[in-house]
């Protein structure tokens, strides 16, 4: 159902050398597969971003915070089969290159930023673009959801380095840990983020449906002349 350009690896130079990529798996060099994007160079994030079109490929997740490396790209909706569970159908659009968070459901834009944080940690940034269509609990309409999330990973190398946030409360200040790898696949840490954003009971602020059979049920009301019960207690009497 996706119609993909291509499976995209990171990108990243270093001063005066050739672009190298890491992660496994090479870059589809099919025409269109890839679209230049230019980007402000921010810290240690290199303005040599390009926009991947299709399922993201893996990433050396340590080198590609290290490097400063940055990501773009744009996928299918249905790549993501856990997320789809219990929503309502998503539309099959064409992969496009966007330059913003997508204004229709079909597509999700993701923008994924490596960098050293003022401890010198090394931090993956994720940001999440998508609209889902969703059903309303309440009124059993359609519901678009916008998404725009960004969180800040702190990357370690074992399990055993989370073990203290399990324990102590969560601080939403504080970057998220997660367990990097030479070969992390960023598909699925998109899938995750996009998942934590859909609410459990989705439903309109104002159900417009809702409204607009109350409004005529009122209208409807308004326009029967409600008998009188003193003028039925005189009819009772004329009669009598």
């Amino acid at each position: 159902m996706d119609i993909s350009a291509g499976t995209g690896t990171d990108s990243g130079t270093d001063s005066g050398s050739n672009s190298d990529q890491t992660g496994g798996s090479s870059a589809d060099t099919s025409a269109g597969s890839r679209v230049g994007i230019n980007a402000a160079e921010q810290g240690s994030v290199r303005s040599d971003s390009h926009c991947v079109l299709g399922v993201p490929g893996l990433i050396d997740a340590f080198e590609f915070a290290r490097r400063g490396r940055s990501q773009t790209g744009v996928l299918s909706v249905h790549r993501l089969q856990r997320l789809l569970d219990g929503l309502a159908d998503q539309p099959v659009v064409e992969l496009t290159a966007l330059s913003q968070a997508p204004d229709e459901p079909g597509l999700v834009r993701y923008i994924l930023q490596g960098r050293l944080s003022a401890v010198g940690k090394l931090q993956l940034v994720l940001t999440v673009q998508a609209s889902l269509l969703l059903e309303c609990q309440r009124c059993l309409g359609p519901l678009l959801l916008p998404i725009n999330r960004q969180t800040v990973f702190d990357l370690v190398k074992r399990d055993s380095d989370l073990d203290g946030d399990m324990l102590d409360d969560v601080n939403l200040d504080q970057p998220e840990k997660i367990v990097g790898s030479r070969q992390m696949d960023m598909l699925d840490l998109i899938e995750d983020e996009l998942i934590l954003e859909v609410p459990y009971v989705p439903r309109h602020e104002v159900c417009t449906n809702m409204a607009e059979t109350e409004n005529e049920t009122s209208d409807d009301a308004g326009g029967e002349e409600t008998p009188s019960p003193f003028a039925v207690l005189g009819q009772l009497k004329t009669k009598s």
